[in-house]
């Protein structure tokens, strides 16, 4: 389903596209999505991809996922990214020859059934935590229209990156089962909270609706200690005080028509807190703003189209790298994914 052609965002200056991203490596890294960063300790950041795909290919549209890793990393230098991510690591196996899956699979999981797509996470302290889908699929069918969310994971792991998953409460891996947010789609530490943004995610993969939990840092491994939006300001009702509560209900939505993944930080240049996504999963790349992370958050405006490699390319994966920024915001990076090319791809937005 195509939406409105949204307007352009008086917000943006310029954009220019960088191009694809990570291809020249040494693990014969072809294609990968999810794409998102986080800022470790010692001056380098930590890049989280989603299904990897090793050697040549076509298309990742009905593509075989037996042999797929469903989640790899690298390790990134913050550095200045105007020309490309021209420094990275990927963490590999023993032998250095293949990157290697951060986050395991518990039997009876099969990578032939079973995604474990690592989205976001923060580092606290010494240790990183990632937040994963565990997704089961189809292997008949295209994966981008059949795959079923059974629930949002934390995994974490300490200066050697290797990762165990944390149990839920009933004994599963899945800290807000399917019908619920995948809280951590987006980890953002603003004050003494980690923000985590969530998706209730439609059938029709496209719309997801927007929710918000948060956490003390130091109480990250206790599902118990966190809190939901329940009550937010709206455009229409700019007043409402933001309430939270103990337990999740849908009735805070902060925006939607987003598939699933996205960003958020606050921008200093422009006085406000920016998400940055994609509508949909149309070649219309989307800014919204609001005055608190609670909202209310503006309708979406468009901050760049891309070309579209072919006719059938579904766009997602929207999402800003706020550690890069330069001049207190005025200039940030954003990548996304285009399906039919299936690498990440850079921009760097300059605002007015």
């Amino acid at each position: 389903m195509t939406g409105p052609n949204l307007p352009d965002s008086p917000l943006v200056a310029t954009v220019r596209d960088l191009g694809v991203q990570f291809l020249r490596n040494d693990v014969d890294i072809t294609g990968q999505d999810a794409v998102s960063s986080v800022e470790l300790a010692d001056g380098t950041t930590f890049w989280i991809f989603g299904d990897t795909i090793e050697g040549p290919f076509d298309s990742i549209r009905g593509f075989e996922l037996t042999e797929v890793l469903s989640n790899t990393g690298a390790i990134v230098p913050l550095q200045d990214i105007s020309s490309g991510v021209t420094e990275f690591r990927y963490l590999t196996e023993p032998g250095g020859a293949r990157a290697r899956q951060l986050i395991p699979f518990i039997p009876p999981e099969h990578r032939a059934r079973q995604r474990l797509w690592a989205i976001h996470g923060a580092r606290v302290g010494d240790e990183l935590y990632l937040y994963y889908h565990r997704i089961t699929m189809d292997q008949e069918v295209d994966v981008f229209e059949t795959f079923v969310l059974d629930g949002m994971g934390v995994a974490k792991a300490g200066p050697d990156h290797d990762f165990e998953r944390l149990p839920a409460p009933d004994g599963s891996y899945e800290w807000w089962k399917g019908d619920e947010p995948g809280f951590g789609v987006w980890v953002q530490r603003h004050d003494e909270y980690l923000y985590l943004w969530g998706s209730i995610q439609p059938e029709e993969k496209s719309s997801g609706d927007m929710y918000l939990a948060r956490v003390r840092p130091e109480d990250i491994e206790d599902i118990s200690a966190y809190s939901y939006l329940v009550e937010a300001p709206t455009l229409a009702r700019p007043d409402v005080r933001p309430r939270w509560g103990r337990t999740f209900t849908p009735t805070a939505c902060l925006f939607s028509d987003v598939p699933n993944e996205m960003s958020s930080s606050w921008n200093e240049h422009l006085g406000a807190f920016i998400s940055l996504t994609t509508y949909r999963r149309e070649n219309q790349l989307v800014i919204r703003t609001a005055p608190a992370i609670t909202g209310p958050w503006s309708e979406p405006q468009v901050v760049f189209r891309p070309e579209s490699a072919r006719p059938d390319s579904l766009f997602n994966a929207g999402k800003e790298h706020p550690e890069f920024a330069r001049d207190g915001g005025r200039i940030t990076y954003m990548t996304f994914i285009d399906s039919s090319v299936y690498v990440p791809h850079l921009i760097e937005i300059t605002f007015a």
